[in-house]
């Protein structure tokens, strides 16, 4: 896996060698440029249960964090019971040079050929759930779980997947994948880019089982992501037997309108397949309560965002946007 970005550092650093001419110093009539990068994540969290009794707390919280982040990040924050968290990011880039012909060709026609692919994948599990929050005695303080997101990722660039998780038997994925074939050089040109995301999971088994009484379930973004430029999956969770997936794909081409042959693809595939079956829920005396406030105001790009404080739910989102346009002269 760690071999995979020095490989599409390796043709970056290939496809960017250019004389005063536009052209490689080694004069060459065919280029082929590829680079491909996979992300996967596999994982199962079974046979669960959870209880929680008088005053337990459990809470997770992120505050005046990544202020002006540059680049990747992936985030996990969990206080909950039997969870699994995952989140994975793919990305595959080709830089070519210009295409300009600024001397004869001796040996044929140049050629430029790009591919560029990611894929990043996510497949989880969590089975035969039980979760108890319970404060027998009337008088006896409750059971509470928090999480929280505050001045977070606020002026930041880039692509950001966060999860935060205070809830028992939850399973939490978000994937991006991200290509992109920029300007390359030749009188034919054949370009491909594609890019997948997908998640799978599933929070099942014999069937779920939640109860709550005198239990407080809490979650809140506040003043988080203003300004923010990019792609961000956040989920935020404090429910029981959850399910929460988002994903992002996104491919793009960038064509120079000078090749008498000019041939250019873009794909990009985003997908959700989730499940959560035999369900029981049971709350008392207490509440459950997500909130968004003064968050992702000013923002650019692909956002999305899930919120859950109830138990036995699906919350998903996907977005696939594929791009071919001409560099501007």
């Amino acid at each position: 896996m760690k071999k995979l970005p020095l490989a599409s550092a390796g043709v970056l650093a290939l496809g960017g060698v250019a004389n005063a001419n536009g052209w490689p110093s080694q004069l060459q009539n065919v280029q082929d440029y590829y680079a491909a990068a996979l992300a996967v994540n596999v994982g199962e969290v079974g046979g669960n249960r959870s209880m929680t009794s008088t005053g337990q707390e459990k809470s997770a919280s992120m505050r005046g964090s990544f202020l002006g982040f540059r680049g990747v990040a992936n985030v996990n924050q969990n206080a909950g019971a039997n969870s699994g968290l995952q989140n994975s990011v793919a990305i595959s880039y080709v830089e070519g040079c210009d295409c300009e012909v600024a001397s004869p060709i001796f040996f044929g026609p140049p050629r430029g050929d790009a591919n560029s692919n990611s894929v990043a994948v996510n497949v989880g599990q969590v089975v035969g759930n039980t979760s108890e929050n319970t404060s027998p005695l009337l008088l006896a303080p409750g059971t509470k779980a928090t999480a929280t997101m505050d001045g977070a990722f606020n002026g930041s660039t880039g692509l950001v997947q966060v999860n935060q998780n205070a809830g028992a038997n939850s399973l939490m994925q978000n994937a991006i994948a991200l290509t992109r074939v920029e300007n390359i050089r030749g009188i034919e040109q054949d370009r491909e880019a594609w890019a997948i995301a997908v998640n799978a999971g599933q929070v099942t088994g014999s069937g779920n089982h939640s109860t709550d009484v005198k239990h407080t379930a809490t979650g809140n973004i506040l003043g988080s992501f203003n300004g923010f430029q990019g792609a961000a999956n956040v989920n935020q969770n404090v429910g029981a037997n959850s399910l929460m997936q988002n994903s992002s794909a996104l491919a793009s081409i960038t064509y120079c309108n000078c090749a008498i042959e000019d041939l250019s693809t873009t794909i990009a595939a985003a997908g959700n397949l989730s499940s959560v079956t035999g369900n029981h829920a049971s709350a008392s005396l207490g509440s459950a309560v997500v909130g968004m406030t003064n968050s992702s105001n000013g923002s650019t790009g692909v956002t999305q965002v899930s919120q859950n404080a109830g138990a036995n739910s699906m919350m998903q989102n996907a977005v696939a946007g594929g791009a071919i346009y001409q560099r501007a002269n």
